[in-house]
């Protein structure tokens, strides 16, 4: 296949902007490729060489296959969603693809962390995904522990052979044990896989609806327990022994705003 005329050989420049460049929606909303912009091949991944009388193929097929099984995934949790991972303007595609192709390149700190205080919408670090895997071809697989079964904790946590980029959005409700017991465990793994991760917390956790609220001590005790529980900073809800991790993963000092780290 010719590297100069396929788009293919020239994903993996962050230079070229475009999370889903040589990528298209069909009229069903699945996702497809612009073949046009393949046509060494026509999409197809793999094509006649006559200078060694025989089929070459690519990675092309494969790479679109794991972005679209990506794209199920975040159907699945966000199904409201009007954008798909790839529509973001053009200066926000930019950022992504040259913070991703940093941590990627180990020019930057291999565990990114950030704050949020947007849940009622996809994050980010969908597109950050879409770059990973599509633009630089690296698998990559996102998370919303709020949103997800042990079945999805599971595949999102399985090994994989080769450089692996995790994403965790929108973290919270990290009072609740099963939370944060999740999430540690996903550091763990992150980290005796030398896997890249990106974790989006939740600026305030939230807490559960009061079920009991009729005046009486016992409701207002409730009360105060959830204020508190929200009040919470994320450090403040996982180990110290997981907070130790993400220092050493990150390259920062973790601590909330009362101190504790």
């Amino acid at each position: 296949m010719s590297a100069h005329s396929c788009v293919l050989s020239n994903l993996g420049n962050p230079l070229l902007n475009g999370l889903g460049l040589g990528l298209a929606a069909a009229e069903d909303g699945q996702l497809r490729l612009q073949t046009d912009m393949f046509p060494c091949c026509s999409g197809e991944g793999r094509a006649w060489d006559g200078h060694r009388s025989g089929i070459r193929t690519c990675s092309l097929q494969a790479r679109l296959l794991r972005v679209q099984r990506l794209y199920a995934h975040y159907k699945k949790l966000w199904p409201q969603a009007t954008r798909q991972p790839h529509q973001v303007p053009t200066p926000f595609s930019s950022l992504i693809l040259q913070e991703v192709a940093a941590v990627l390149k180990r020019d930057k700190a291999g565990t990114q962390i950030a704050f949020t205080g947007q849940k009622n919408m996809p994050s980010l670090a969908w597109s950050k995904a879409v770059a990973a895997l599509w633009r630089f071809g690296v698998e990559a697989r996102v998370l919303n522990l709020t949103r997800s079964d042990n079945k999805d904790l599971a595949h999102f946590t399985r090994d994989h052979e080769g450089p692996l980029a995790l994403f965790v959005e929108q973290i919270d409700k990290l009072w609740d044990p099963m939370h944060a017991e999740a999430l540690e465990h996903l550091v763990q793994r992150a980290y005796n896989a030398d896997a890249f991760l990106w974790l989006e917390f939740m600026q305030e956790q939230q807490s559960e609806p009061d079920s009991l609220d009729d005046g009486s001590v016992r409701s207002e005790i409730s009360r105060r327990i959830q204020r508190k529980r929200k009040s919470q900073h994320p450090f403040e809800l996982i180990s110290r022994d997981c907070i130790s991790r993400l220092q050493s993963m990150s390259g920062q000092l973790l601590k909330s705003p009362s101190g504790a780290s």
